[in-house]
Formats: structure tokens, C-alpha cells, sequence
């Protein structure tokens, strides 16, 4: 089997929104030609080869042309029998390769992966040829499992791609007044949580993880993935898992952006022996919306959310915004 590896150029990765955007969009443009995607890591994906063979005549380049006119010719794509090996290829490595290349590999957070590194060098150990002909032994008792990891990367070993699920585009977007904070960040949140349940697309389908993301008024963004311990569609857990994230913007914000980075199945109806009082009305009004807006659509139903409710400006106190799911 012949992997391929595309990398988004480097000048690109800077704004960390961005390269999360532009990774997905050279993950979804290979797998609009066929190709099953591994994009586990920002400005990587990885698909074989062996499943383009059957829809693309051709060998090597024949097979990689419909890659590189899909990704664009800024993208380095290169081939190898192993992920490893066609990340070192699209980086053009020459060979031997140094043992530097193994620092984003092998599990490690950068300071100690360079750490080991650097251990190698002193020991000798200057590229991946030399690491390959030490025997799992040596490896093993100097290193310890990151070292026997090492050392079957070095020798061209590593386990099956693992192809991502494709799903459809589902992200929601809210601009922000001037010097928004506090409150007004988390109603932003929910603001962004209830229209990304209210979309369409998602077909009452849970969400199996997020980014949040956002635009910075002094320029640049930020991002951060967060996955859900189950597959959820309730609006209160979604804000209650990002709400802490809010804390760790770096500066003003200009927007925040939502966006659903996996879809699972649909919630089945859970029934229940007794249901009385408030939880009655409750269940009857959910029913009700999901009638509605199964018929008239999701834009049908609409609840008034608070933003700032000292600002002079009426647009500002106040926002309409699909009625989520609960």
C-alpha cells in the first residue's frame, strides 16, 4: 500500500483559525475525488493511494493528479509506503533523514520529544538509518516505549490510516458589539450553540465535537476543539462544555464562530413511566416546536435573547434567533 501525504505550506499555518480552515477544506476537496481521509493533525491529511487506483487510470503521478489539482498547487504532496514516510517525502527530506523528524511523531509534548532527540544525537544516533539498526532491546532499555515507537517509525512500521467520516458543513457565526465581554460573550455562546441546532443540515442528528473559534479585533484568531464524552444535541450541555473556553480568549473579540466538527446519529425519543407538572408542559412544548418546525421549517419559531441590555442602541440589547431543540 502507497500512502500520500498533503501539507498545507507553512506560511499558511501562522493563524491557527485559519489552518484549521484550511485543512478542512483540503480534507473535504480529496475526499470530493474519492479519497478516504486520515486529517488528524492541523495542515496534514493522509489517504492511500490504492483506493484512487479504481476510480483514476494510471500509476504515480496519474493517480496524484486529480490530488493536486483538488488541493492546489501551493499544497506538497508526497508518497511513501507508510504515513511517516510520505510526511518526510512532501517535507523533502533528504536521506537519511535526521532524527529531528521524528519530534512531531512520537507522542510527546515538542520540549521532551526534543529532549530525546537530542539523547540520540549524543549517544551517535544522528539519523533515522543509524536509529533503525539498534535492536529493540537497546531501544527499549534507554528509552522505553517512546524510543521502541521511534524505532518502528525509523523502520518504516506504523499502524493502518484511519479515515475520517466525512459530514456535511455545520458552523454558526455571530459578530459582537465593540469591547464585548463578560455577560455579553456568553450570551454570544448561547446565541451560537441555538443556531447551530436550529441548522437544517444537522437533520436531528447529535454532534460528536466542536471549535469554537474567533476573530480578534486587533487582527489574527484563536480556536479551540473541544469533543463531548457521548454524542449530545442538548443546547444546556453544549454551552455548559465551551462555556470555559470564553475565559481563555487572548483579547477583544470581533466574532465567535461554531462549528460542529462531527455528526452522529439521530436521538431516539426516550419515553418515560410519569411526566406531571412542569415537566408535562415542557415535553407538550417541545413537541410542539418540533412540529412546527419540522412543517414550516427552522427559521419558523424564534426566541428573543438578551445581549446588552444598557446599550443605547436597540439592535445591541436584544437579538431573534432560531428557538433550539431541548
Amino acid at each position: 500500500m502507497e500512502v500520500a501525504c498533503v501539507l498545507i505550506p507553512d506560511s499558511a499555518l501562522a493563524d491557527p483559525l485559519a489552518a484549521a480552515e484550511l485543512t478542512e477544506r483540503a480534507a473535504r476537496a480529496l475526499e470530493g475525488i474519492g479519497a478516504a481521509v486520515e486529517s488528524e493533525r492541523v495542515g496534514e491529511a493522509y489517504f492511500a493511494l490504492d483506493g484512487l487506483r479504481g476510480l483514476y487510470e494510471g500509476e504515480g503521478d496519474g493517480v496524484l493528479a486529480p490530488a493536486r489539482a483538488a488541493v492546489g498547487p501551493e499544497a506538497r504532496i508526497g508518497v511513501e509506503r507508510t504515513r511517516f514516510g510520505a510526511w518526510l517525502a512532501a517535507r523533502e527530506h533528504r536521506s537519511p533523514a535526521p532524527v529531528s523528524a521524528l519530534i512531531p511523531w512520537v507522542g510527546l509534548p515538542e520540549r521532551e520529544a526534543a529532549g530525546l532527540v537530542e539523547t540520540l544525537r549524543r549517544l551517535g544516533v544522528e539519523t533515522l538509518d543509524k536509529l533503525a539498526a539498534l535492536s529493540p532491546g537497546q531501544v527499549a532499555d534507554r528509552f522505553g516505549p517512546t524510543g521502541l515507537r521511534a524505532l518502528r517509525l525509523a523502520r518504516g512500521e506504523d499502524s493502518p490510516l484511519r479515515p475520517r467520516h466525512p459530514h456535511e458543513e455545520l458552523e454558526a457565526e455571530v459578530e459582537l458589539p465593540e469591547g464585548a465581554a463578560g455577560g455579553q460573550l456568553d450570551r454570544a455562546l448561547e446565541l451560537l450553540v441555538d443556531r447551530l441546532l436550529a441548522a437544517p443540515q444537522r437533520k436531528g442528528r447529535t454532534v460528536l465535537g466542536l471549535r469554537l473559534g474567533a476573530l480578534l479585533e486587533g487582527g489574527g484568531s484563536w480556536s479551540a476543539d473541544q469533543g463531548l464524552n457521548r454524542p449530545t444535541a442538548s443546547a444546556r450541555s453544549l454551552r455548559t462544555v465551551l462555556a470555559p473556553h470564553l475565559e481563555k480568549l487572548p483579547g477583544p473579540v470581533a466574532s465567535l464562530r461554531l462549528r460542529a466538527v462531527g455528526l452522529g446519529a439521530a436521538l431516539g425519543d426516550q419515553l418515560e413511566l410519569s411526566i406531571r407538572g412542569k415537566e408535562d408542559r415542557r415535553r407538550r412544548l417541545g413537541e410542539a416546536v418540533r412540529e412546527v418546525r419540522a412543517t414550516q421549517g427552522a427559521e419558523a419559531l424564534l426566541q428573543l435573547l438578551p445581549l446588552d441590555s444598557a446599550s443605547r442602541l436597540p439592535e445591541r440589547r436584544a437579538v431573534l434567533t432560531p428557538a433550539a431543540g431541548r
